[in-house]
Order: C-alpha cells, then structure tokens, then sequence
C-alpha cells in the first residue's frame, strides 16, 4: 500500500507552511472566476479547496488512495462540497465531462522528477486541459551540489566500530547505496549547485517525461573541506513570478534536500574537481530507483545504486 494511502504523511504535508502558501497563492493568482480546475493527486484536498476558494466554477480532484475518503470530509468541512468532486481512482483510468482551464498538482519529489508522475501528469494534459490553458506549478528545475554532511558521516562511523562488539558493517556498506531526505545549512555545500535537468509540464512531450534522467556535471570545490554526499533539491515556478524550492539556505520544508552518500567521507582542497553522474530510472507508480557515480580529483570512481538494497549486496 503506497504511505500517500494514509494519514501521517499528509499530517506531514499539511504542516509545511511553505509549500502550502506557495500553492494558496498560485491558485489565487492563476485561477480566474468560472474556471475549472483538475487537481492531480488531491490527498485530503487542500489544493482542490485552493482553487475553489480563487472562484473556480468546478474541481476535479483526482486520488487513487483511500485518503480521498478523508478529502470528501475536509472539502465538506469547507463548505466546498458542491464546487469540489473527488474521484478515487488512477489519473489514467479517469473520465471527466468536460475540459479544464488550470491542471494543479504537488506532483514533486525531493530534487523533482523522482516520485515518478511527471509522466501521468502530462497524460492527464494531454487529454483533458484546454488550448490556452495553465499548469501549476510550470518549470521545475532539479539541482545538484556536493556537500559535507558530518552527522551522517558519525552514522557511517558508528557502523563501521563493532558497536558491542557486533560486525555491522553490512548495515553501512547498504546505507551507501540508499537515498536519504535531511535538512541542512548552507556552509553545508563543498561547491556551488549546478542544474541537472528541468521540465516545464505545459510543454514537455510524453516521451521525455517518460525515460529515464541521467546528469553529467563537473564541480569544483571552493574550499578545504570535507565531502560527504551530493545533495539533490528543486526550483518549481508557481505562475505567480515567485518559485517553491526546498534549496539549500531555504526556510526548510517536508520535502527537505535528497542526499546521495559517497563510500566515506574525502578530503578535498579547494579547486578539487569532482565529476560525478546521477541516474533517475522510473520504477513502480510513485516510485524510482538512483544510480550515482562519483569521481574525486584523481582518486578511483565510486559506483552506486539503489538496486543493490534489494540483494544485500553493498558493493
């Protein structure tokens, strides 16, 4: 059962203060009275209750988890219900009655594209939105920067000390293949992030937003410092000229920063390069896998993927 399926990760959702600000004002800027409105993976609701509030004439929100029962009471609680329709089912198998002005929908992942639904979401384009018609957020941009991450690297420690006296080594050398969500500071990053990809909805075909995203980039270190991991986070345009991010410096959100952890912290010095590739490969519905590769100065390339969970194998 996917966890959008229940209600801790919306109670998480629905505290992010940034993220839900972000959306009021974008629906109170893009959504013109008479509008109507499909709202893609709707959870409880309260992007659909957004746009109904801007004067929508008509909202569909679309859920395929059993959280739309509790979308129904919300919108209801709301007093929204007779503006507001909720379907619970897959986007894909979805009939409505009529074409949409404005598609919404928190359709992001840590650094973007990695929940997985940028393809269904320009399905849902494709079918249902109106010549002219408008997509919130617009152009989300993935970015990348190499970063130190001391307490992570006191995690890797600890499993690699025999704590009382149990080889544990297995468990770190599994936890290098993982991604991991973390909030941290700016004096955080070992180099200045660059972009990996970016995709605005309105305009990016099926086949892109269907395949796999694959980034190839060249950092250099500004400083001595410590390198941990390389951390992954998104810029999206709200269609209101203001941006929701979850970079770096930014007032923290649920979503927090995507770490992607090296074998053991290195030593750099400034002007160090750093060549790394990053793989994003849809998987299940909702879901991808990562590959990373990482190569430091003239120190071998790591080689790491998620995958490799599965089998217990950490190498």
């Amino acid at each position: 059962m996917s966890s959008y399926a229940e209600l801790p990760v919306h109670r998480w959702m629905l505290r992010d203060t940034e993220r839900n600000e972000a959306y009021r004002r974008a629906m109170t800027h893009v959504v013109k009275p008479g509008d109507v409105v499909l709202d893609v993976g709707a959870g409880t609701g309260i992007l659909s209750i957004f746009a109904a509030a801007a004067g929508a004439r008509r909202v569909y929100a679309v859920e395929r988890t059993a959280i739309a029962n509790v979308a129904r009471q919300v919108i209801e609680a709301n007093g929204h219900s007779a503006c507001i329709e909720v379907l619970q089912d897959d986007l894909e198998n979805v009939t409505l009655p009529e074409k949409v002005d404005v598609i919404v929908s928190e359709w992001m992942g840590g650094f973007g594209v990695d929940e997985n639904i940028l393809a269904p979401l320009v399905m849902a384009r494709d079918r249902w939105l109106r010549p002219g018609g408008k997509m919130v957020p617009g152009r989300v941009t993935a970015m990348l920067a190499p970063a130190y991450l001391p307490e992570f690297d006191d995690a890797m420690a600890y499993w690699m000390s025999r704590p009382h006296g149990v080889d544990l080594s297995l468990v770190a050398r599994l936890t290098r293949q993982e991604s991991f969500h973390t909030q941290t500071p700016p004096e955080s990053l070992v180099a200045p992030p660059q972009a990996m990809w970016s995709h605005d909805p309105l305009t990016c075909s099926l086949e892109v937003a269907d395949q796999s995203f694959t980034t190839r980039l060249t950092f250099e270190a500004t400083q001595t410092a410590t390198f941990s991991g390389l951390l992954a986070w998104f810029v999206a345009e709200m269609g209101d000229g203001t941006t929701l991010t979850n970079a770096v410096g930014e007032p923290d959100t649920h979503w927090g920063r995507t770490l992607f952890p090296l074998d053991g912290p290195i030593e750099v010095a400034a002007g160090t390069k750093i060549e790394i590739e990053l793989r994003c490969d849809p998987s299940l519905p909702g879901s991808c896998e990562f590959g990373w590769t990482v190569k430091v100065a003239d120190r071998p390339a790591e080689v790491h993927d998620t995958r490799r969970i599965r089998s217990g194998a950490g190498r």
